[in-house]
């Protein structure tokens, strides 16, 4: 931990997607009860830690945790796809994309967005996106906007991958004309931000997701603990919020027992969120 008159750094830990397994998130609460001040924060694709930022980086890096450098990549990715919502399960485009997908330039912080389809994503205006359309296309995203070219399924990796490597601040002209492609469909104006993932979701496999809102983007380690006993698949979404997927019914309901009181919250309407 820094000393009193230090200030605590805080050291991001990149995961695409938000996604986590379980053991990673446990690994993450001994580091922050051991050098973090007990908490961990949620940023906007991961986690992060406050400490020391050398003491901390040598422990994450060792543990095999992904960190940022100096310029970053972001990826973003539907948190409820394949589970709830959208037109497609993104989850092996965002595996795809984490696999391939080069640092970006030494200019530019890169945001990228692969949107299932049900507007969650494409409302946080990534620099380079993807949204999954009613009729299994994809529109592609740039700035934040429907271009108005449109991607067979095959096609939306290595688009992504060309349209992340323009220089920054091309412009979508551009970046369209230096990748070949031309619109062939009106622009469809960027969606509302939807509600937060917050509160019991049905999935079509008759399991249940859990997404619980952490006012002040703030999980304590001590809770992080309890979500990793229960040995499910993660996901930390940009809103503060996290999901614990994949629960029966019961398992769910204990959870809400246990981890309520602590200070995780359920109920989407809850003051302590706004």
């Amino acid at each position: 931990m820094p000393h009193a008159h230090e200030p605590a750094d805080l050291v991001e830990v990149s995961l695409p997607g938000g996604r986590l397994a379980a053991a990673q998130l446990q690994l993450l609460a001994d580091l922050a009860h051991e050098h973090a001040g007990g908490n961990l924060v949620l940023t906007t694709d991961g986690l992060g830690l406050r400490g020391n930022r050398a003491e901390l980086t040598a422990q994450l890096t060792g543990h095999g945790f992904d960190l940022p450098g100096q310029h970053r990549r972001r990826l973003l990715a539907s948190p409820l796809s394949g589970r709830r919502g959208g037109h497609v399960d993104v989850r092996e485009i965002l595996a795809e994309m984490h696999r391939r997908l080069p640092a970006p330039a030494p200019d530019r912080d890169l945001v990228v967005g692969i949107d299932d389809g049900s507007g969650d994503i494409a409302a946080l205006a990534p620099e380079v996106g993807a949204a999954a359309l009613p009729d299994r296309r994809w529109a592609l995203l740039l700035d934040g906007t429907d271009t108005g070219v449109r991607l067979a399924p095959g096609d939306v990796v290595e688009t992504l991958i060309a349209a992340a490597q323009r220089p920054h601040r091309a412009g979508v002209a551009a970046t369209l004309a230096a990748l070949g492609l031309e619109p062939s469909a009106p622009p469809v104006p960027r969606p509302p931000a939807p509600a937060r993932p917050v509160g019991w979701f049905d999935q079509p496999d008759g399991a249940v997701t859990l997404g619980g809102g952490l006012p002040g983007a703030v999980l304590p380690a001590r809770m992080a603990e309890f979500l990793a006993a229960v040995d499910r698949p993660l996901v930390v979404t940009p809103w503060s919020v996290v999901l614990l997927c994949d629960l029966d019914e019961w398992a769910a309901e204990q959870v809400v027992r246990v981890l309520a009181p602590m200070g995780l919250i359920f109920d989407a309407d809850s003051p302590e969120l706004n």
